[in-house]
């Protein structure tokens, strides 16, 4: 009986320990997360999340700053930045995360936006409202530039929207949304394209206003996740804060889907709102998604949960990455 008494006691006092919610997040293998959230500033600013559970500003302006990258050896960021209200103040920036210092390297008067690095981390690519010789455009074209602005060179011109890239681990492939087999605003396909703009393909198809966005690779390069938009109604329609809070269920729902370099595409998430802007561990034995849930009042929105949602490589077993914090109600983008 006593023995027991003993073992029970033991099992009770493991049993009861605190579990340690950041538990998680010290698992995965990649070192940082850097993000943009509006808690100290409501044009929205950047921090990083360390393995120690320490989050650090990184940005403290008056600009509204968005869409951050890391570079491969996780010392800088590149990042858009401008005025919120005119999107034809976006450039793109280097932050160097140990001393602070920034670099512009873009100065165009139209808007240049979702910076990624080559595998080298000696180019940056991203999306821009010019055309090839520099005019301003009424769609984005993905161009390349050195990491300090220097030879920048468009590598999709033409009349359709080119937009969100990202670069292939081998540095070989170039991935990005596109409306030029829709030729529609707001009906975006992932496509993929040799690293000099040549060889483009379409990877995924859509139906209705489904919408792809935000592709982004494996480690490996056999797969990439992405974003899908899956409302009845333009995901433009979005923009319109009326429309949005009270026509949501039009524009609902975003989920993370993945497909391989033959295009078949598997969904990683089921939810009722939005989850996207996925993207693979280091080591590629997960994906992270931002998922949002909206805060309904008589069936409007009135503001919404973000949260980070790490589930394996074929979707299952959702699970939060990190406790909410005064950064849940306002987190918008992120890499790590």
């Amino acid at each position: 009986m006593r023995r027991h008494a003993l073992a029970a006691t033991a099992l009770c006092l493991l049993s009861c320990q605190p579990v340690d919610p950041y538990s998680l997040w010290q698992e995965q293998p990649n070192d940082v997360i850097v993000f943009m959230s509006r808690a100290d500033a409501p044009e929205g600013e950047l921090y990083l999340l360390d393995k120690e559970n320490n989050v650090t500003r990184l940005t403290t302006d008056s600009r509204h700053e968005n869409n951050p990258a890391l570079s491969p050896d996780g010392r800088r960021v590149a990042f858009q930045a401008g005025d919120e209200s005119d999107m034809t103040t976006w450039e793109i920036y280097v932050l160097d995360i140990a001393t602070g210092a920034e670099t512009r390297l873009t100065s165009n008067g139209v808007i240049d936006a979702h910076p990624d690095w080559s595998p080298s981390g000696d180019r940056i690519v991203f999306g821009s409202f010019r055309d090839a010789s520099g005019n301003p455009a009424p769609a984005a074209d993905i161009w390349v530039m050195d990491t300090n602005g220097a030879n920048a060179a468009a590598l999709s011109p033409g009349p359709w929207e080119d937009n969100d890239p990202e670069w292939s681990p081998d540095g070989s492939t170039i991935a990005f949304k596109s409306t030029r087999n829709s030729q529609l605003p707001a009906r975006e396909e992932i496509f993929i394209m040799d690293s000099d703009g040549s060889s483009v393909r379409r990877l995924t198809t859509t139906s209705g206003w489904q919408s792809d966005h935000d592709p982004s690779w494996s480690p490996s390069g056999e797969h990439i996740v992405f974003n899908r938009y899956e409302g009845t109604r333009p995901w433009t329609d979005i923009t319109d804060p009326d429309t949005f809070r009270l026509r949501w269920r039009e524009l609902s729902p975003w989920n993370a889907h993945r497909a391989d370099l033959s295009g078949n595409v598997l969904r990683l998430s089921n939810v009722e709102h939005g989850g996207g802007l996925p993207t693979c561990s280091r080591d590629g034995t997960h994906v992270l998604f931002l998922r949002l849930d909206y805060i309904l009042q008589d069936s409007v929105v009135v503001g919404a949960e973000h949260w980070f949602c790490l589930v394996e490589p074929d979707g299952s077993l959702p699970r939060r990455l990190i406790p909410a914090d005064r950064h849940t109600p306002t987190l918008e983008s992120y890499d790590w």
